[in-house]
C-alpha cells in the first residue's frame, strides 16, 4: 500500500511539474491570448471591419513602433525592439489611454483594452512579445515606415 501511495504521489508531482514547465509557442499564445480581440490581418471589407472588437495587431504595432521611434532619437533596431517590448509588457498589464500613440478615433470606437494581468503570465509575455514585434512591426524603408498589410 505504501508503494502505491508513493508511486501515485510521484506521478502526481511529475504531472504537475510537466504542466508548470509547459512552454507554448508564440503563435499558439497569440491565438489563445490575443487573437480573440486582435486580428492578425487588417480587415479588407467593411463587413470584416464592422466585426472588429479591437484594432488589428498590425495597426497596434504600427502606432506603437512609430510612436516610440518618434521620441527615441537614433534608436537602432535592437534598441527599438527592446523599448517596444518593454512598453507592451507594461501596457498589457496597466493599459492607459495616455500611454499610447493611438488616434482618438481608435479609442472612440474600441475604448481602452482591459488589463490582462492574471490572464497572461510574464513568462508567456517573454515568449509572445518578441514574436509579435517581429511578425507585425512595420518596415522602415529609406528612413520611412511602411505598415504591414
Amino acid at each position: 500500500m505504501k508503494k502505491l501511495v508513493l508511486t501515485m504521489g510521484i506521478i502526481g508531482l511529475t504531472l504537475q511539474t510537466l504542466q508548470a514547465k509547459e512552454v507554448r509557442t508564440a503563435p499558439v499564445l497569440f491565438e489563445q491570448k490575443c487573437q480573440m480581440c486582435h486580428s492578425s490581418s487588417i480587415p479588407k471589407t467593411q463587413q470584416e471591419q464592422k466585426k472588429m472588437v479591437s484594432p488589428s495587431m498590425a495597426f497596434v504595432m504600427k502606432n506603437t513602433v512609430w510612436g516610440i521611434d518618434s521620441v527615441e532619437d537614433n534608436a537602432n533596431d535592437a534598441k527599438l525592439k527592446e523599448i517596444t517590448i518593454s512598453f507592451m509588457k507594461d501596457y498589457i498589464y496597466y493599459p492607459d489611454r495616455k500611454k499610447t500613440n493611438c488616434e482618438d478615433i481608435s479609442f472612440d470606437r474600441f475604448g481602452v483594452m482591459p488589463s490582462l494581468k492574471g490572464f497572461i503570465t510574464e513568462e508567456e509575455l517573454d515568449v509572445l512579445l518578441p514574436w509579435v514585434y517581429d511578425r507585425f512591426k512595420p518596415t522602415k524603408v529609406n528612413g520611412k515606415w511602411i505598415e504591414k498589410k
